[in-house]
């Protein structure tokens, strides 16, 4: 062997001896004050230095004028949109606005208020349960006696199971008064 292991130990007796200039640069990088950086300077530093290859050193940000189409206010938010999109467009609307981290505050209330009426418009009602995490949209299928309710964990509706009543007793139904252990009435 007539080179000793470059990239092992031994290797790096070049880099701490400084014997390629290239090497050196790879390995230990460069001064950037050496390339017009100035690191004490209290401004950004992009404001100052546009290239390390450009003669005349940025001093300002470049002038340019906004375009005038850029400064048009967006249009008005109509309720007519809110018709056009499906049920799961709306819950997605009304969930995620309706949670704390999403930004622009009046923003987010108009578009939950605008999903949640849309919502009542297709005939689901928002129903709390108990605390706050407990409240759901549930829907009569028209037609029938089915109630669907939408998780918001999977993001679809669901059918509401439902819990039959308890058989009758064996002497038949009493009225509620009886079953209530009051005494009837004669």
């Amino acid at each position: 062997r007539d080179k000793p292991d470059r990239f092992g130990m031994l290797g790096l007796l070049n880099v701490i001896r400084m014997v390629d200039e290239n090497l050196n640069m790879l390995a230990l990088g460069t001064d950037l004050t050496h390339l017009g950086l100035d690191l004490n300077a209290t401004g950004n530093l992009w404001e100052t230095f546009e290239s390390p290859w450009a003669d005349p050193r940025a001093a300002r940000t470049p002038d340019y004028t906004v375009p005038q189409c850029y400064l048009i206010p967006p249009p008005p938010l109509k309720t007519v949109f809110f018709t056009k999109f499906k049920d799961a467009t709306l819950f997605y609307i009304f969930y995620y606005f309706l949670a704390s981290r999403a930004p622009h505050q009046d923003l987010r209330k108009t578009l939950v208020e605008c999903a949640s009426k849309e919502l009542v418009n297709r005939g689901w009602e928002y129903r709390v349960l108990g605390g706050p995490d407990s409240s759901v949209w549930m829907m009569r299928v028209p037609g029938t006696n089915e109630v669907r309710y939408f998780d918001h964990h999977t993001m679809e509706a669901r059918p509401l199971p439902v819990t039959p009543p308890p058989p009758p007793p064996p002497g038949g139904l009493q009225p509620a008064s009886l079953a209530a252990g009051q005494a009837p009435e004669h």
